[in-house]
């Protein structure tokens, strides 16, 4: 069933713009970078002497010589997240999943030597706004509304990470936004509330925290932002890095047939309607997914979460095989 369902993946059509802007007019804060890769924070800013990274070199990433993504002990549950009681659910799932991602991304950075990539997080509740230092194209910056029909990363806010530690690189999360999923209103577009849930949340998270490891990965090894993933690739690979950490839970026994089905209604709503729009059509958005959850076996799952394939696919400007 599993194979069915990631098949479906790669055949679902249609077009939005949700995880990108505010508008149409407006360029992604969430693909805020900076210039030097980040070089120039200070040591308080990531947590990186929690992590060892200053112990030794960072390692390498190529091909079969970069470890899979590691699957976290923890379980994935359910977020008991209705339509009828998101004022208190939401949050804490949000929360959740952030711990969760956490938990994957941290055991690799840690297996390369390449610091801490936890990312500080912003949810912001209902009827409350956000000040984010990242500007759109009009170079205005930004109030965020709990109701913004979007979620994005923006690489210059500092805020707490999961430890409670002020970090640079910050995940913003409009919780009345995502509490909407639950009633069919999925960032704006109408969709039938059986048919989405838990995991399309999750999908859209995991995408952000794809952000975030590019970010880290970038600061990790000096990454300058001319050779960050180009076009549409800085969309793609977060999406492919979502698949990885979808794999972690498909090697927990928890990745169901539902779950999968709730990330393809998602699909079309954030593919572009034409090519070299800045973040994939349906199909490629699909494709990278599915990349990140199947690697090059799809049916048989032998090469499951693997960050090589996407660094590989998405940014061989500093990965290519």
């Amino acid at each position: 069933m599993i194979v069915v369902a990631v098949a479906v993946l790669g055949t679902v059509t249609g077009c939005s713009d949700v995880l990108s802007s505010q508008d149409d007019s407006a360029s992604p804060p969430g693909v805020s970078a900076p210039a030097d890769g980040g070089g120039q924070n200070t040591d308080g800013d990531r947590g990186q002497d929690d992590s060892g990274s200053s112990n030794g070199n960072p390692g390498t990433c190529q091909g079969d010589s970069c470890p899979k993504l590691p699957t976290p002990s923890s379980t994935f549950e359910g977020s008991g997240v209705t339509a009828d009681n998101t004022d208190k659910t939401v949050s804490p799932y949000l929360a959740s999943l952030l711990d969760d991602l956490d938990s994957a991304w941290g055991a690799w950075f840690t297996e390369l030597n390449w610091g801490d990539p936890s990312t500080g997080r912003k949810l912001i509740e209902p009827g409350t706004t956000y000040t984010t230092d990242c500007t759109s194209d009009d170079k205005k910056i930004g109030e965020i509304s709990s109701d913004l029909k979007n979620a994005f990363f923006c690489a210059v806010d500092t805020q707490p990470n999961g430890k409670g530690k002020p970090t640079e690189g910050t995940i913003i999360l409009p919780v009345e936004t995502f509490a909407g999923i639950w009633k069919g209103d999925v960032f704006g577009a109408s969709v039938p509330s059986v048919i989405v849930g838990d995991f399309t949340a999750a999908t859209v998270v995991a995408h952000e925290y794809g952000h975030n490891i590019v970010f880290r990965i970038a600061d990790a090894l000096k990454i300058p932002e001319s050779s960050f993933p180009q076009g549409n690739n800085l969309e793609l690979i977060a999406d492919c890095f979502a698949g990885n950490w979808a794999a972690t839970v498909f090697d927990r026994d928890d990745l169901s047939l539902r779950n999968i089905l709730q990330a393809a209604t998602l699909l079309p709503i954030i593919g572009d309607t034409g090519p070299d729009q800045g973040h994939g059509t349906t199909r490629e958005r699909a494709a990278a997914i599915t990349t990140g959850l199947t690697g090059k076996s799809l049916p048989t799952f032998e090469r499951r979460g693997q960050p090589s394939d996407c660094l590989a696919k998405y940014w061989p400007e500093r990965f290519s095989s």
